[in-house]
């Protein structure tokens, strides 16, 4: 069945929009390419099953082994109180806020080292080069495959093919190195250019 997140919240019994955030960012439920959740998907029909189940659960209950889902709308609220859902978001609030403003000092930070002709290091720069360290070393990793058939040909039609062999992949993994430490240089370079 194909719900909206209003549509999902009300079959499934969740106290509030936020409650389905969650289990959205959490990963526990998708949504498809139309931003409807598909109970019946992969994805979702394994946590449905498993709400359904819980809410079955909780409806069978007796009478006096009331849910605290049930007491909590029996009772008034306390102005103070704050649900589950209303605490996460202001939490991911402050998070986003936080970070923010993190972002910011770096900034300041990068702009105050640009302006002293300094190199500065940062968390994002050193992330951004071991991304591209990393995929260089995979690429390495993948060079007897890539040039497999190459290597192949070389030894078929060769009489003493080891030393061309060994030259051709010490050409490529050179030529790799080289590209991987070009890629490096110009991530940091392109870096603290957008930082101007």
């Amino acid at each position: 069945m194909l719900l909206t997140r209003k549509e999902f919240q009300d079959a499934y019994c969740f106290n509030s929009l936020s409650a389905v955030s969650r289990l959205l960012k959490e990963g526990k439920i998708k949504v498809n390419k139309d931003d409807l959740i598909d109970t019946n998907s992969d994805d979702n029909i394994e946590y449905c099953n498993f709400r359904k189940k819980k809410l079955e659960k909780l409806s069978q209950k007796p009478k006096k082994e009331k849910n605290r889902a049930e007491i909590q709308e029996t009772t008034p609220k306390n102005r103070n109180q704050k649900s589950a859902d209303q605490l996460a978001l202001e939490i991911d609030l402050l998070n986003a806020r936080l970070e923010e403003k993190q972002q910011r000092a770096e900034l300041t930070k990068l702009k105050i080292a640009k302006e002293r002709k300094e190199v500065i290091e940062t968390d994002v720069l050193n992330r951004c080069i071991q991304e591209i360290f990393g995929d260089m070393i995979k690429r390495l990793t993948e060079i007897p495959n890539i040039y497999a058939g190459d290597i192949i040909k070389t030894v078929q039609s060769e009489d003493n093919p080891k030393e061309l062999i060994v030259e051709f992949l010490t050409q490529k993994i050179s030529q790799t190195l080289k590209l991987g430490l070009q890629s490096a240089k110009e991530a940091a370079k392109k870096y603290y250019e957008d930082f101007r």
